[in-house]
């Protein structure tokens, strides 16, 4: 295949290990390192990497913007650029009993504690944003897990950083890559690119504990996502000073 054709690929939703270091201009070493570090939004599929362009070209919009608009000093470790997740959690945002549904029903039921608490004052228009970047690409990454949020954090509410948590027990078909059912929903709110990758950065990494996610499932109480949470928050930390 020669470069052109190759550039032809960069047009899909779903590119490879090759096709991702061409768009990136990186070798796919440097690549993978970054897969297995968690620092790139990507998923497993038939014992093959495989990345979504539009998360890639997030990615990469929420690197190259240093200017934060929130208060990153409270939430941000400079040195590993990890977001205390913990922290962005309320027990009147979590919502236990998400009903399996469409792509539309599933968002209404995530924005409505948003709406209840103030944060989100114009719903309709909030679940457009969500729904236009649904379009582009799922956001549900895989293993259970979703990540819905709108394609430019600048046009979120001031009331953030929050994440909104919303669980499915029986699990809901969310489009994922992997093609299977999505159980976790993370609705995360910022109007600050630098949090937005951040963050992005913490779930990569804490839900490829199975156990995490396992435990997250079972939780019968709002303030017990909270503690599994910073439980996995603390596991990953454990891991890192090894």
């Amino acid at each position: 295949m020669d470069n052109k054709e190759k550039l032809k690929t960069y047009d899909s939703q779903i590119l490879t290990l090759e096709e991702v270091s061409q768009y990136l201009k990186l070798s796919q070493k440097t690549v993978l390192r970054m897969v297995h570090g968690g620092k790139i939004p990507c998923a497993k599929v038939g014992g093959q990497w495989r990345f979504i362009k539009t998360l890639i070209d997030d990615w990469l919009l929420a690197k190259m913007d240093v200017f934060p608009k929130n208060d990153l000093a409270r939430l941000v470790e400079a040195d590993e650029g990890i977001v205390a997740l913990s922290r962005m959690l309320r027990p009147d945002l979590i919502e236990l009993h998400v009903k399996p549904g469409s792509k539309h029903e599933v968002l209404v039921q995530l924005v409505r504690p948003l709406v209840g608490t103030g944060i989100v004052k114009d719903e309709q228009r909030f679940l457009r944003k969500l729904m236009q970047r649904e379009r582009m690409a799922s956001t549900a990454v895989g293993k259970g897990v979703a990540i819905p949020h709108i394609r430019n954090p600048r046009e979120n509410p001031e009331g953030g950083p929050v994440v909104c948590v919303g669980v499915c027990k029986g699990g809901t078909d969310f489009h994922a890559l992997d093609g299977k059912k999505t159980h976790v929903f993370f609705l995360l709110v910022t109007d600050s690119e630098v949090v937005h990758l951040r963050v992005m950065g913490t779930l990569s990494r804490l839900m490829r504990d199975e156990e995490t996610v396992s435990k997250l499932l079972s939780a019968r109480e709002n303030t017990q996502v909270i503690r599994i949470i910073l439980q996995g928050e603390q596991k990953y930390s454990f891991t890192n000073e090894k």
